[in-house]
């Protein structure tokens, strides 16, 4: 079975309890299944979980957060906790033909690559597959056979466009966060370039096409920037961004509420001045934590029926809400506190709110295109 993580390698995870409990609080409805309910009730607990649409959930404010630490973990060990508990802030989805993709919340502190223990295919294996596959974990359907260009009827085998995205992703792995989105660009077009008048591209077809991208970069980093940066006509269209985030803020669960809901801030409106929110400088630090989620949002659409060109535009729509919420929560420079501030946000709309889902995701990719002509225009440096 082959496991897909949204994260580069030499990823470290150490937990942090003190200072990390607002996920049994406040994010997305705990799913536990009736072999974990009996467990629990066996080590006499009652009266902490609820049936709705024929599933089981953790009743809310969870009964076993105590002194902001979990009873379950502290009286019982690690290993009593429910499974979505456990193996937070990494999740997985199982795809119908076998493979599992592992994400991570680069919201959580404990994430990074300077402490804790390393996450290998190898750790990812003994604590999610054997749990997942009995829990009944909700398949996302996907074939062998899916869309690299769906309007064109252009087709490519699963594990090929897995090897795309990973490769790409691995790639830029080192890149900060602007030049990631321009270098994601040149990626993309070199593949459609390179594969385009193929009907039907196979796994050596995106193998050669992606060795080929790879060298390029290796190469001439510095010449496929200055030729992405000029390989359009730019018109950028400050009223289409504004109208985009106006909408944003006027639906009913938004930035505000998340920020509200999560502590971050107890008012966050939508602030149109973009001349002053995009001249604040990004630091270093969150330049490689928003590259760190753009790139597991490129990964992360794998488990979506989408074609090619339609994930790199949605990852780019993603981007572009994290960069602006982190700007608009900074004071001057945008610091890594202000960026994952600004990805709880993001995080907490975009995976536990199925009505922003329904109603923002559709219009992540025209987010961004607009986004991408900000990049190529040079309003963002």
């Amino acid at each position: 079975m082959e496991i897909i993580t949204t994260f580069p390698r030499g990823l470290r995870y150490a937990c942090t309890p003190e200072s990390c409990f607002t996920c049994c609080s406040l994010f997305e409805d705990i799913p536990v299944t009736i072999e974990e309910i009996k467990r629990v009730k066996a080590l006499g607990y009652k009266d902490f979980y609820e049936a709705r649409s024929g599933r089981y959930f953790i009743k809310k404010p969870c009964t076993f957060l105590e002194d902001k630490l979990c009873s379950l973990h502290r009286e019982h060990g690690k290993a009593k906790k429910f499974m979505t508990c456990r193996k937070y802030p990494f999740s997985a989805s199982v795809l119908d033909n076998g493979s599992v993709i592992v994400d991570v919340k680069w919201t959580c502190p404990g994430v990074g690559f300077d402490a804790g223990e390393e996450i290998t295919e190898a750790l990812l294996r003994e604590e999610f597959l054997e749990d997942l596959l009995k829990s009944g974990a909700e398949e996302i359907k996907r074939g062998e056979v899916v869309y690299l260009h769906s309007p064109s009827g252009q087709r490519i085998p699963w594990g090929a466009l897995v090897k795309l995205h990973s490769g790409i992703a691995e790639t830029l792995a080192g890149e900060g966060f602007y030049d990631l989105l321009l270098l994601l660009t040149a990626a993309v077009r070199h593949l459609g370039s390179n594969l385009g008048g193929k009907s039907f591209v196979s796994e050596s077809d995106a193998a050669l096409a992606l060795e080929s991208f790879e060298a390029r970069y290796r190469q001439e980093r510095e010449a496929l920037l200055s030729e992405v940066k000029a390989q359009a006509q730019v018109a950028v269209d400050i009223l289409t961004i504004y109208d985009y985030f106006d909408e944003l803020f006027e639906y009913e669960i938004n930035p505000g509420y998340a920020a509200k809901k999560l502590g971050i801030a107890e008012e966050l409106s939508f602030d149109e001045d973009f001349a002053r929110l995009f001249s604040k400088p990004l630091s270093a630090e969150a330049q490689r934590l928003l590259a760190m989620h753009t790139r597991q949002s490129f990964m992360e659409t794998l488990a979506r029926p989408w074609d090619l060109p339609s994930a790199y535009f949605w990852t780019l729509g993603v981007a572009c809400v994290a960069d602006y919420l982190a700007r608009l929560l900074s004071s001057d420079e945008v610091t890594r506190d202000d960026a994952r501030k600004a990805l709880s946000i993001v995080d907490f709309l975009n995976k536990h709110f199925r009505s922003f889902r329904d109603y923002y995701f559709p219009r992540y990719p025209e987010l961004g295109m607009q986004y991408l002509q900000f990049l190529l225009g040079g309003v963002l440096e």
